[in-house]
C-alpha cells in the first residue's frame, strides 16, 4: 500500500503538471491573442467596458471595425482577459451557423446565469440537446398557421391603444404628448398575453396587479438609467458569477421579482387549464404545448412556465422597443410618414393577409430599416470551450502580415455585435451608416454584397441565424405590421420638439437598447401624436 508521503508527492506532482499546464495554456492564449488587433486599453482596472457601457449603443464597435477590421481585440474589466469582437460574415457563419449543428461555441456562466434569473431554464437559456428539444416543441406554435389563427389579438390590442390616447387631455394644438416607448411596451406585453395564453393582463387600459409587477420589474432589472453602479455590477459578474447571482443588489432582486410575477401568471394560466376551470382557445401558444403535453413527450410543467417567462420577458420588450423607434423614426420624416399613411389608406385597409404578403411595401422597408438600425439586444457572447481556427472573408492584417484565419483560444468570450455587423460598410455600401429606408425600395438599393451575412431576416443580423436564431421572429414582425399600420392610419406622429436634436440610444444592463431624452429627463421616446382626421 502506497504511504501517505507517497500519495501526497503524486498529489503535488498531478497539480504541479496541471498548474504547468494551465500557465503554458494561458501564455500561448495571450501570445495568439497579441496577434488580433485592437485599441490600447483606456484603464487597467475598467479596460475598455466602461468606454463601452457610457456610449452610445454599438458606437465604439463600429468605430473599431472601421480602424481594425471587422475582427477586434478589446480588455475587459477587473482583469478578465480580453474579448474578441467578431463582425465578419465568413467567421460568423462558421461559429454560430456551420459548426457542430451550430452549437460549436456557448453562453459564459454570467450570460447563462442572468438568463436563468430573468428567463428560467427556458429555450433562450437551453444548450445543445435540451435547446434541440425545447425548440422542436416550440416551432409549432410560432408557425406562419399560428400566427395567422392569433392575428385578432394584434388588432385587438392596437385599437386600446388608440382608445387610450384619444382619452389623454389635448394641447391647444390638438396634440397630446406621449412615451411611445411607455405604451408600446404596454402594449407588447398585452399582445404575447392575449395571444400566448389567452390572459389578459390589461397593460394598456387598466394595468393588473401582475402587469404592474411585470412592467415595473423588468424595468428596474433591465430598463434603469445607466450609471457606474450598474456598470461595475455588471462587470463583477463576470469575475464571480456564482457569487453576483446570489449577491443582496438591487438589480439581482428586481430580476428575480419580475420573474416570480411572471412564474405566478403560468403557474395560475397552467392550475386553471389542467381543473378545467377556463375554456382554452385552441389556437393559443400555451394551448398548442398543452396539447403536445398531453400526447406525451412534450415540456414538462416548469419547462412550460419557463417558456412563458421567456416569451413574456425577451418577446415583449424587444417588440416594444422596435415599435416604438418606428414611430420615433417616423416622427423625423414626415414625408415617409405621409406616404406610408397614403400606402396603408389610399384604397383602404390592408388586410392581414395582405400587410404579411407585401401589400404594404413601404411598411415592410420601414420595419426592416429600423431593424437592422436599432437591434433590440446589441449583442450576443459566446464562450470557446476549446480552441477554434475560423475562417475570414475579409484579411486580418497582424504584425505577421495579412491572415486570412485566426485562433479563439478556449476560454475567450466572443462578442457577435449586432449593432456593428447590421451596420458594416463592406456588406451594406458606404451609406450603412445612416437609417435610410428607401434603401429596401429602390432597386439595387441593397447590394449584392449582403448575401454574404447568414439569410436570417433578409440578412439582418437582429434575429442571429442558424440553430438558435429568435423563434419569435414572424410573430414579432406580423405583430409590428398591424400596430403600426393601425396607429400610422389613425395618428399623427412628431418629434416632442422642434430642435432636431435625436434621442440617445443606450444599453443600461446590456443587453437591451433603451433610448432617452436627457434634455428633459425623460427614459424613454416622448412624441408629439395628433389625430389624422383634425
Amino acid at each position: 500500500m502506497p504511504s501517505f508521503s507517497s500519495n501526497s508527492s503524486l498529489a503535488i506532482a498531478a497539480s504541479g503538471a496541471a498548474l504547468i499546464t494551465y500557465l503554458l495554456h494561458r501564455s500561448l492564449s495571450v501570445r495568439v491573442l497579441d496577434a488580433i488587433p485592437g485599441p490600447d486599453s483606456p484603464s487597467w482596472l475598467y479596460g475598455h467596458e466602461w468606454d463601452i457601457y457610457r456610449a452610445q449603443a454599438g458606437e465604439l464597435w463600429n468605430q473599431w471595425i472601421a480602424r481594425w477590421g471587422t475582427v477586434v481585440k478589446y480588455k475587459n474589466a477587473f482583469f478578465n482577459g480580453y474579448s474578441i469582437l467578431v463582425a465578419d460574415p465568413l467567421a460568423i457563419k462558421a461559429l454560430l451557423i456551420d459548426g457542430p449543428d451550430g452549437f460549436a461555441v456557448h453562453k459564459p456562466p454570467f450570460n447563462r446565469q442572468t438568463n436563468e434569473r430573468l428567463l428560467g431554464r427556458g429555450v433562450i437559456w437551453a444548450e445543445e440537446d435540451g435547446h434541440r428539444k425545447q425548440r422542436r416543441l416550440l416551432s409549432p406554435a410560432f408557425s406562419t398557421k399560428s400566427i395567422d389563427a392569433v392575428s385578432p389579438a394584434f388588432y385587438k390590442i392596437a385599437e386600446e391603444v388608440k382608445s387610450a390616447w384619444s382619452s389623454l387631455p389635448q394641447s391647444s394644438s390638438g396634440e397630446i404628448l406621449v412615451n411611445v416607448a411607455e405604451f408600446m411596451s404596454r402594449a407588447a406585453l398585452d399582445v404575447i398575453g392575449y395571444a400566448g395564453f389567452q390572459y389578459q393582463f390589461n397593460a394598456v387600459s387598466s394595468a393588473t396587479a401582475e402587469a404592474v409587477a411585470i412592467t415595473d420589474g423588468l424595468s428596474a432589472a433591465l430598463g434603469a438609467p445607466p450609471s457606474f453602479r450598474i456598470f461595475l455590477a455588471l462587470a463583477l459578474a463576470k469575475s464571480f458569477p456564482w457569487f453576483f447571482n446570489h449577491a443582496p443588489l438591487p438589480a439581482i432582486r428586481s430580476q428575480k421579482e419580475s420573474k416570480a410575477s411572471i412564474d405566478t401568471v403560468a403557474f395560475k394560466l397552467l392550475s386553471d387549464v389542467n381543473s378545467n376551470a377556463t375554456e382554452q382557445n385552441k389556437t393559443s401558444i400555451l394551448s398548442i404545448l398543452l396539447e403536445d403535453q398531453k400526447k406525451g413527450g412534450g415540456l414538462s410543467d416548469r419547462e412550460i412556465v419557463d417558456n412563458v417567462a421567456t416569451m413574456i420577458t425577451a418577446g415583449h420588450e424587444t417588440t416594444g422597443i422596435t415599435l416604438s423607434l418606428i414611430l420615433y423614426e417616423l416622427s423625423r420624416d414626415q414625408d415617409l410618414q405621409n406616404r406610408l399613411r397614403e400606402e396603408l389608406t389610399g384604397d383602404g385597409a390592408i388586410s392581414f393577409e395582405g400587410l404579411q404578403n407585401g401589400k404594404a411595401p413601404i411598411l415592410d422597408a420601414i420595419i426592416k430599416e429600423v431593424l437592422r438600425f436599432y437591434p433590440a439586444n446589441t449583442r450576443i457572447i459566446r464562450r470557446a470551450d476549446r480552441d477554434f481556427v475560423v475562417p475570414l472573408s475579409q484579411p486580418l492584417e497582424t504584425k505577421e502580415g495579412p491572415q486570412d484565419r485566426f485562433i479563439i483560444p478556449a476560454g475567450t468570450d466572443i462578442v457577435f455585435p449586432l449593432a456593428a455587423i447590421n451596420r458594416l460598410e463592406s456588406v451594406w455600401g458606404p451609406d450603412a451608416h445612416l437609417f435610410r429606408a428607401e434603401r429596401w425600395l429602390e432597386p439595387g438599393g441593397i447590394p449584392d454584397t449582403v448575401n454574404a451575412l447568414p439569410a436570417g431576416y433578409d440578412h439582418i443580423f437582429t434575429f442571429v441565424a442558424g440553430p438558435r436564431a429568435c423563434l419569435g421572429m414572424r410573430f414579432a414582425v406580423s405583430e409590428m405590421r398591424v400596430i403600426i399600420s393601425e396607429l400610422v392610419s389613425t395618428f399623427t406622429f412628431r418629434p416632442a420638439d422642434d430642435s432636431g436634436v435625436p434621442l440617445d440610444i443606450v444599453s443600461p444592463a446590456q443587453i437591451m437598447i433603451r433610448a432617452q431624452d436627457p434634455r428633459r429627463g425623460i427614459y424613454g421616446v416622448p412624441l408629439r401624436v395628433g389625430f389624422v382626421n383634425q
